[in-house]
């Protein structure tokens, strides 16, 4: 489906947006939005497997990536080899990732719809990549675009792309007031990227054992705790991810689990 470079799309509804997006995929219509079960609202997902920083690090021991939920274990012929990663491991699943990736990537109207799509069905908070992580500065740019087009919503970001951060910022480019773009760290009970961080004007997420837990003593530097491992695995009225004020928060390492994600199979 081609349209003109002017002709920018206009939806009267939430349907009509999955269906114009649809079209591109010769589908009736296509889900956009992801539901990942532990997040007050709706997210948005691509791939593990086409991380790029993770994809360096998913096969070294004692790194985040290396226990990636979203990563199932599968055979040559893409067939799963245990319960691990979940729905991810369905081939529905990578198709409906594979999709939103494509259409992240090269969609000029990219922009125009995920504006539209969180303005109508976002209340107050919204997370990018509950699956993969940035692609690119043109990818970190077009969010920007979204975050500054629904500006009564919280975005949060969290990213090992580090660099791809640092190059945007550093070129001159802002990151919105309502877009909370978090560096993680990289290795379990690893120091987060602090330094670097405050140079660039953005936070730090960790991930630490249960050992480290359980001595973690909140600071204005080390950040919060996330309450959802003593909360059912779910944010509830936490908003500390989306708070430019929380300088840090830390995750609780739990192993590799399985993970439900609603939404992802159209």
């Amino acid at each position: 489906m081609k349209l003109e470079t002017n002709d920018r799309p206009k939806f009267k509804s939430e349907a009509s947006a999955k269906r114009f997006v649809g079209k591109f995929f010769n589908m009736k219509e296509m889900e956009v939005l992801s539901d990942p079960e532990k997040m007050p609202e709706l997210a948005f997902n691509i791939p593990a497997y086409e991380c790029k920083a993770g994809g360096h690090m998913v096969n070294l021991e004692g790194f985040i990536c290396h226990e990636c939920y979203a990563l199932p274990d599968l055979d040559e012929d893409g067939k799963p080899l245990s319960q691990r990663g979940g729905r991810y491991k369905f081939n529905v699943v990578q198709e409906a990732l594979y999709r939103r990736f494509e259409f992240a990537m090269n969609n000029p109207y990219f922009v125009d719809v995920m504006s539209y799509l969180i303005d109508k069905k976002i209340k107050r908070k919204f997370r990018w990549f509950d699956s993969g992580d940035l692609q690119s500065e043109k990818m970190l740019d077009d969010i920007c675009k979204v975050c500054r087009n629904t500006p009564h919503i919280l975005h949060w970001l969290p990213t090992k792309e580090w660099k791809i951060a640092e190059r945007y910022i550093t070129a001159g480019n802002e990151i919105p007031n309502n877009l909370d773009l978090r560096l993680s760290a990289l290795k379990i009970d690893g120091d987060p990227p602090t330094k670097l961080a405050e140079r660039l004007g953005l936070n730090t997420s960790t991930v630490i054992s249960p050992e480290a837990w359980d001595k973690f003593i909140a600071t204005r530097s080390k950040g919060i705790r996330c309450p959802s491992s003593m909360n059912e695995n779910k944010c509830g009225d936490c908003e500390g991810c989306w708070k430019h004020e929380v300088k840090n928060v830390a995750y609780k390492y739990h192993g590799r689990k399985l993970i439900v994600i609603k939404g992802l199979s159209k």
